[in-house]
């Protein structure tokens, strides 16, 4: 915690610090082994008679008992709290300064609470036994998270028995906060201790089966696995799950709308009565979400279902964290004073809930900036303006994060430079203040992606039909196949077998198909058209159009595609090919590939150079404007100085991706499935661009046609030779 943000000592902490419940509390949570009576001499609070009096009590109770007894008699209170701070008990310091309530800008910088102190109390003995320091691999592990100081670290290695190491940690953790905690949970991680850890997080040393078993709806997907490989696949979701919530934890704590979702856990059977009754009763939405992460965690029955209720009720950005994992790391911007350094602060805070938003667009040099912290799985998710800017980060790397932190800590101050720049790009009507200090979360965590997880569950017996495109209406599944000519209607629920198979000679080259009511589209190369047909009986007629030949389909009833020209357009027709709108692109997006409509009326277009060596995506309005990109030939952005491009390049340091995407579909919630010119299979972004995952199925080579069928959920994946239907093994 930066000075900034460390609490103010005044006449009324020490008047709180004499209160008899608050010097109950100190007295079962100072440590005074480590450093306290050290600090306390060297300012004169203590004298060295007065130390060897303490250190000769037995127990840690009796000796702040007697410490408690000289500040209180020498009315040195003032140096007592200032005492503690300085010796890392900073979290009771918050707590007698707030008088036991726990403020939001605490943090995890508050004493562990009665929960944690009952779990260390009723599995102490377990916790002992199990806990694992040969080597002391634990020890020092905890020692690089800034758990245990060199003191400590000292101490508890010189002990000669293992259990004498682990009763010595679990009383540093008596005495510690809250953030230490979860740093005890996540070393015991890394360390492979997951069930000591699971202890700690649930205060159970039972994982049961039912914890960990997979859904009925599972179970049809993946089908007859023996019971080993369901539990060793459960035991891998939990310890996913388990450090996705870890890493998050003060994210969700501080962006969830916890009483919405009490009721509906509680119906979905995530919550006990007895859980739901204790969890309405806590004052804060804060301790709500708190109690909610900490019961639902790591269990991918309950999880799942969690995070489904949170896009229920709308808290998007935080299910798709909860989802997909990474770590969300908070950055606090403290300007410099000065006359408008408030209004500009408030000016800076609108603009990147704008940018959030994608209300307004924003200049190329902004859009750049937030490309290549996208193509180095950054981007900024919140932002609240209260004494200082604080932004929110999601990470998908642990690299981002130790740059992040190098970048802060540097001499030459690189990371007040780069915001900087970042802000006089947003706000270019005023000088930006100077940046005084940015205080970052603890950027030493476990960062862990979900996986995608989607599985084969079917084919569509396509027989010797090459296939170019598939699509769905309702229960049904369209292939079009290139030689010969047909299209092949299967059903959901009986993929090996054809309903209807249409073959159209008047097609000579098709490329792409879509469906709309009655209505089939088939676009063809060899005669430059669109046909329009109703299968039965058969009829058709075409209109014609330019290159490339692929189409979408908009808001239900229309066509949306794409032509290359100067400057290429999307154009968007009616189902009688009756254009009722068309929309400039970029100049710099000459060879545009593909196009897909959004939920939020915006537009996804792919595009590539002439050469195809290369190419992205990008986001467009209704007016043409660019909301966001994802370019593999962006390298350096406009606007900003040569250190800040060697910096993001730094981040990126190399794509894996090779190639672009080309043909691509997004679910209910935009997200984004592409395939193209990548080895990598099937590509998939977040609605902002940013690559999450990507799926490499063997069974899937070559993919080329790809679908999403909304109702039901199932990802459509062709290649020349066959098609693929795909589920994902969670709750979406």
């Amino acid at each position: 915690m930066s000075d900034s943000n460390k609490s103010v000592i005044n006449d009324n902490t020490l008047a709180n610090a004499v209160k008899d419940e608050i010097k109950c509390f100190l007295l079962d949570r100072i440590n005074p082994d480590f450093g306290l009576l050290d600090v306390l001499r060297g300012n004169n609070t203590l004298d060295r008679n007065e130390c060897q009096d303490i250190k000769s009590r037995r127990t840690t109770y009796k000796k702040n008992v007697r410490l408690l007894e000289i500040v209180t008699e020498k009315k040195k209170l003032r140096e007592f709290v200032v005492a503690l701070r300085d010796s890392n008990q900073e979290h009771l310091v918050n707590y007698v300064t707030t008088n036991g309530k726990r403020p939001e800008q605490c943090s995890g910088i508050w004493p562990i609470t009665s929960w944690e102190i009952n779990v260390l109390k009723t599995k102490h003995k377990h916790l002992v036994d199990h806990i694992d320091v040969s080597n002391n691999e634990l020890v020092y592990e905890l020692y690089s998270a800034g758990f245990l100081d060199k003191r400590q670290k000292d101490h508890v290695s010189k002990l000669a028995q293992d259990y004498e190491k682990v009763d010595a940690l679990l009383d540093i953790l008596h005495h510690s906060s809250l953030s230490n905690y979860r740093k005890m949970i996540n070393c015991l991680s890394k360390t492979k201790q997951n069930h000591n850890a699971w202890i700690l997080e649930k205060g159970s040393e039972d994982i049961s089966e039912k914890e960990y078993e997979s859904s009925e709806e599972e179970e049809e997907i993946v089908g007859k696995t023996n019971a080993l490989q369901t539990c060793t696949s459960a035991k891998t979701d939990f310890v996913i799950l388990a450090a996705i919530s870890r890493s998050n934890f003060d994210y969700f704590v501080e962006f969830m709308a916890p009483k919405v979702l009490i009721n509906r856990l509680h119906t979905k059977e995530c919550l006990t009565d007895d859980e739901m009754i204790y969890i309405k009763t806590l004052r804060s939405d804060r301790d709500k979400s708190h109690e909610i992460i900490r019961v639902i965690h790591g269990i991918p029955s309950k999880y799942n279902v969690f995070v489904d209720i949170l896009r229920e009720k709308e808290q998007y950005r935080v299910a798709e964290v909860a989802d997909r994992g990474g770590a969300v790391m908070n950055v606090s911007i403290t300007f410099g004073k000065q006359p408008n350094s408030a209004d500009i602060q408030q000016k800076l805070y609108d603009r990147i809930k704008s940018l959030l938003s994608k209300t307004s667009p924003f200049s190329v040099e902004v859009v750049q900036v937030v490309s290549l912290l996208a193509r180095a799985g950054v981007e900024i998710i919140e932002a609240k303006n209260s004494r200082c800017l604080s932004l929110w980060l999601w990470c998908r790397s642990e690299f981002a994060l130790q740059e992040f932190n190098e970048m802060n800590e540097s001499p030459n101050k690189e990371l007040s430079k780069f915001f900087g720049e970042f802000f006089a790009l947003l706000n270019t009507d005023d000088q930006i203040p100077p940046i005084m200090n940015i205080d970052l979360d603890d950027p030493d965590r476990d960062v862990v992606l979900r996986p995608s997880d989607y599985t084969p569950v079917a084919k569509l017996a396509v027989g010797k039909h090459s296939v170019c495109a598939v699509t769905s209406q309702n229960n049904s599944v369209y292939a079009l196949s290139r030689n010969p000519t047909a299209i092949l209607v299967f059903i959901v629920d009986n993929p090996s077998r054809i309903k209807l198979e249409i073959l159209v000679s008047d097609i000579k080259d098709p490329e792409d198909m879509v469906v709309i009511n009655e209505f089939v589209f088939v676009s063809d190369r060899e005669n430059s058209c669109i046909w329009q047909m109703i299968p039965m009986p058969y009829q058709a007629k075409s209109w014609p159009v330019v290159a490339p030949y692929t189409m979408s389909v908009l808001q239900g009833c229309y066509i949306l595609k794409v032509s290359r020209g100067q400057p290429s357009t999307l154009n968007i027709y009616d189902q009688d090919f009756i254009q009722v709108n068309e929309i400039s692109l970029p100049s710099s997006i000459q060879f545009p590939c593909h196009a897909v409509g959004t939920l939020a009326n915006t537009f996804i277009v792919s595009y590539k150079e002439e050469a195809r060596l290369s190419g992205g995506l990008c986001e467009v309005n209704s007016s043409g404007d660019v909301l966001s990109i994802f370019d593999m030939r962006l390298q350096a952005a406009q606007g900003v100085s040569a250190p800040i491009n060697q910096s993001l390049s730094r981040l990126i340091r190399s794509d894996a991706l090779k190639g672009y995407p080309e043909h691509f579909t997004l679910n209910e919630r935009d997200e984004i499935f592409a395939t193209g010119r990548s080895k990598d299979g099937i590509l998939v972004y977040n609605s902002r661009l940013v690559l999450e995952d990507s799926l490499k199925k063997d069974s899937i080579k070559k993919p080329s046609c790809i679908h999403y069928a909304v109702n039901p959920k199932l990802l459509l994946v062709g290649n020349e030779s066959e098609v693929a239907i795909l589920k994902q093994r969670r709750a979406l």
